[in-house]
């Protein structure tokens, strides 16, 4: 989805900047799809784009649980 969106709809990276960000991604622990969007967000905006990008990315599924967690414990 991020390769559909970030480089042939939006063309905010090259497939080779994509390519290289997915191999650094993958070789790291954790979810690659949120790193992913933080990388993208720093090539996009620097460290603040990184900044905005991952709280863009993991803010919705954090309320989510909050809000599901609140009401199981009500």
């Amino acid at each position: 989805m991020i390769n559909d969106e970030a480089v042939i709809k939006r063309q905010w990276l090259s497939p080779e900047e994509f390519s290289e960000g997915l191999a650094i991604c993958e070789m790291l622990p954790g979810p690659a799809s949120t790193q992913l969007g933080i990388y993208t967000g720093y090539l996009r905006g620097g460290q603040l784009g990184a900044i905005i990008a991952g709280l863009c990315f993991i803010t919705p599924a954090f309320l989510i649980v909050v809000l599901l967690s609140w009401a199981y414990f009500r």
